[in-house]
């Protein structure tokens, strides 16, 4: 079992000032919030368990996620750094579904990260499974030899990101030890994140000649 933790709660310190996860970006029936196409992306790719952790503006990003069916939870202490909101969302996660497997780390301004990718991700931990001694902890997408996100973490190392802190998020734990993490290899330039309004324009315009 898979449980996915979306991360929607930074600062956003990057952008113009205003809540970029709630710009809106094209789409197939119109535009819809940044957000939004995030947390359709996971659900189109088959999961079903998934805790979006809010910070800033939570109300507006939470009523961007109405009709979809995701749990959400506010992370009061946002401004720490988002190990804070990756620590809140695990910890919800697990309590929630106590046979999680794996857990799913993804980011809310990364709306293209969904779909494609996390079927990849899921064939490999749901094959990782089969094995014994060489089984992977730690599954990690690499685009064009650069590795990106979303990552996928075996139950076993829930305490390891319980105990992130900083701005890093699960990065940290995904670096402590090379041996336990299988990459996926995909083709494609990694999917772009959204930190500034120049990223948001050339998103929208990859979007429209899709």
């Amino acid at each position: 079992m898979i449980a996915a933790v979306l991360l929607a709660a930074g600062n956003a310190r990057r952008f113009d000032g205003s809540q970029k996860l709630l710009a809106p970006v094209p789409r197939a029936g119109g535009d819809a919030p940044l957000v939004r196409c995030a947390a359709e992306a996971l659900i189109v790719a088959g999961l079903e368990r998934i805790v979006v952790v809010l910070g800033r503006e939570a109300d507006a990003v939470g009523r961007s996620l109405d009709g979809l069916a995701v749990r959400l939870l506010i992370n009061a202490a946002y401004v720490t750094g988002m190990s804070s909101s990756l620590r809140a969302g695990v910890g919800e996660a697990v309590c929630l579904w106590p046979a999680t497997e794996w857990v799913l780390i993804a980011l809310g301004d990364q709306p293209l990260a969904g779909t494609g990718v996390v079927e990849a991700l899921a064939r490999a931990c749901r094959g990782a499974g089969r094995e014994r001694a060489t089984a992977p902890q730690i599954i990690a997408p690499r685009f064009r030899g650069e590795v990106g996100n979303p990552v996928l973490f075996a139950r076993a190392l829930v305490p390891e990101l319980l105990s992130t802190s900083g701005d890093r998020g699960a990065r940290s734990v995904v670096e402590r030890d090379p041996t336990r993490v299988r990459y996926v290899d995909f083709a494609a330039p990694a999917p772009p994140d959204v930190d500034t309004i120049q990223d948001l324009a050339a998103l929208r315009e990859s979007v429209r000649r899709a």
